[in-house]
This record gives structure tokens, C-alpha cells and sequence, in this order.
């Protein structure tokens, strides 16, 4: 891991001046060896991931800045370091076994405060007659649900061997979809990783709670991004990036079980379950979208985090 220089003349997320950082919240946990804490981010050079990335950044905090673009991580760095944080780069893809090595020789030197899995494709069918296709299936699963839960699987482990007591707690924040409680047919593959996290997220916060770890799943609609400006439709109520990560990290940092925003889909996912299946089915086709290909699509995904490590052997 190294720290990457902000890259000169460039200006925070979203062009303008940076907000006052607010104080850091979480304890400093300088009783763990006095290794200084740190915040890890997935997903980081994205819309959301760059938003987040300022958001997060604090004076004299260290935030770890994951993801596959080297561009996008430059801009994500430079955007802590202008709220006097200090980041730390690494170009890693989440799927692989890279991952896993990288969160065991941070713990290392840092003690795990925080953790946001951001990372995450979007794909659609290429016309509306046809499924999503094999590839794509393959790859929104592999990344959005196997990548994001072993990568949290990767972390909370050396949360829990850094300290299993139940204070002061460390927080891990899941960043699913609104699209995973409302899905739709342009979207099937990649609504159904969210669903999927969103169980997951449910499922294990009971257990990582004792050992003093909130888990929180936060459901955003359309956010302005990359990633939504691929999405040729409907795209109601969509928010901004910072206005997302505005919401993220106050969610996160809570510690709350379920965040979903903004309002209107809130509402609907709360009522959505107590209508009539007829009428669901009626009003989901209304909010067709094409959606663009990623223009970020790599070769198949080797090697596969399924095969036993060396010292698992």
C-alpha cells in the first residue's frame, strides 16, 4: 500500500470548495498497539465512491481508497487529502484473492475502524426480448454479491481478532440499491445482487454486534453517477453523488440497520410488499430503461477466491 500525491490543480468532488470537516466520530482506538485507525472504502473512483471518499475524509484520519481505475483513485486521493485526511491508494479488484492479503497486512499497521463496501457493476439485457447474458450474470454476481461479502467476510475478521469487545464499536456499511427491494426488468441480475446483500447485511448484524461491530445496509435510489448516466430511462427523484454520501455516512456511522433513500422509495418499498401482485406487475414495466454497457468491462474474472489459500491447503 502506498499513498498517493494529490494530483496538482485538482479540485475536490464536484468542483467546488470542500465543506468543513465535521469531527471524526469514531474512537480513536489508540489502546489497539497505538496503531492509528483507518477507514477502508471499496468502490472509490466511482460516482458515489469519489462523493464518499470526501465525506469520509477527516484531518489526520487515514482512509484506504480501493478500486480499479489508477485516474479515479488520483482524483478520490486528492479529494481526502484537501480535508486534510490521508489517504492511501491501492488498485485491487475486490473478487480476487488480492483483496484478502491486502485487509491482513493493513490490519497490520492500522487498526480497522470503519468500512465501506461500495464497489459494484450495473448491466441489463441487450434488448428487451432477452435475459441478461451469461457474461454479465457472471459478472454482476461475482462482483456485487460474492466480492462484497467476502470482502466484509475479509475485514470484520481482522476487526474481530484486532478486539472482540463490544466497545468502542466499529461499523461496516453495505451500499445495496433501492433497486434490490423494487426490482425491475431492466435490471434483474443486478437488482437480485442487491436483495442478496441486503439478507446478508440482515443476517449477520446480530452476530458482529457482540463483538461490538454495527452493520448497516443503505438502499439509494438513482444517483447521479457513471453508473446512472448509462441508465437511458426514468430516473425519478434521483440525487446527487454528495447528497448520497451525505446520507451514506451519516447512516453508517449511526450504525442504523436499514437506510433507504430518498423518501418517495422508502415509501414504496415499505408498501410495495402489502399490493396486489397483479398491480406490481402492471407498474414495473413503466420504468423501462436501456442501460448502456460498461465501458470498465474487463476479460473473465481469474483467479477465483473460491480456491483454498496456500495456508488453507
Amino acid at each position: 500500500m502506498s499513498a498517493d500525491p494529490a494530483a496538482p490543480g485538482e479540485a475536490p468532488v464536484g468542483g467546488a470548495a470542500p465543506s468543513p470537516p465535521e469531527p471524526f466520530p469514531f474512537p480513536t482506538f489508540e489502546d489497539v498497539a497505538g496503531k492509528p485507525p483507518l477507514v477502508i472504502l471499496t468502490g472509490a473512483t466511482g460516482g458515489i465512491g469519489l462523493a464518499l471518499a470526501e465525506r469520509i475524509a477527516r484531518p489526520g484520519l487515514h482512509v484506504a481508497l480501493v478500486g480499479r481505475d489508477p485516474d479515479g483513485l488520483q482524483r478520490a486521493a486528492a479529494a481526502v487529502e484537501a480535508r486534510g485526511g490521508r489517504p492511501v491508494t491501492s488498485r485491487l479488484d475486490i473478487t480476487t484473492a488480492a483483496f484478502d492479503h491486502w485487509v491482513e497486512a493493513a490490519a497490520e499497521r492500522f487498526t480497522l475502524s470503519a468500512f465501506y463496501a461500495n464497489a459494484g457493476l450495473s448491466a441489463g439485457p441487450r434488448s428487451p426480448r432477452e435475459l441478461e447474458s451469461a457474461a454479465d450474470t457472471e459478472r454482476l454476481v461475482r462482483t456485487n454479491l460474492f466480492g462484497t461479502i467476502t470482502s466484509v467476510r475479509a475485514v470484520v475478521e481482522r476487526m474481530r481478532a484486532q478486539s472482540r469487545a463490544p466497545s468502542p464499536m466499529r461499523h461496516v456499511g453495505i451500499i445495496a440499491s433501492v433497486a434490490g427491494l423494487l426490482p425491475t426488468p431492466d435490471l434483474a441480475v443486478y437488482s437480485a445482487t442487491k436483495a442478496g446483500l441486503i439478507a446478508y447485511a440482515h443476517g449477520v448484524r446480530p452476530r458482529l454486534k457482540r463483538n461490538g461491530i454495527s452493520m448497516s445496509v443503505v438502499c439509494p435510489g438513482f444517483v447521479t453517477s457513471p453508473m446512472s448516466a448509462r441508465h437511458h430511462g426514468a430516473k425519478p427523484f434521483e440525487v446527487s453523488a454528495e447528497k448520497a454520501a451525505r446520507t451514506i455516512v451519516k447512516a453508517v456511522e449511526a450504525g442504523r440497520r436499514t437506510t433507504i433513500f430518498p423518501l418517495p422509495f422508502a415509501l414504496m418499498a415499505y408498501l410495495a410488499p402489502l399490493g396486489p401482485g397483479f398491480l406490481i406487475d402492471a407498474l414495473v414495466p413503466t420504468f423501462h430503461a436501456d442501460i448502456e454497457p460498461d465501458p470498465r468491462v474487463e476479460p473473465p474474472f481469474t483467479p477465483r477466491l473460491d480456491k483454498p489459500r496456500p495456508d488453507e491447503a
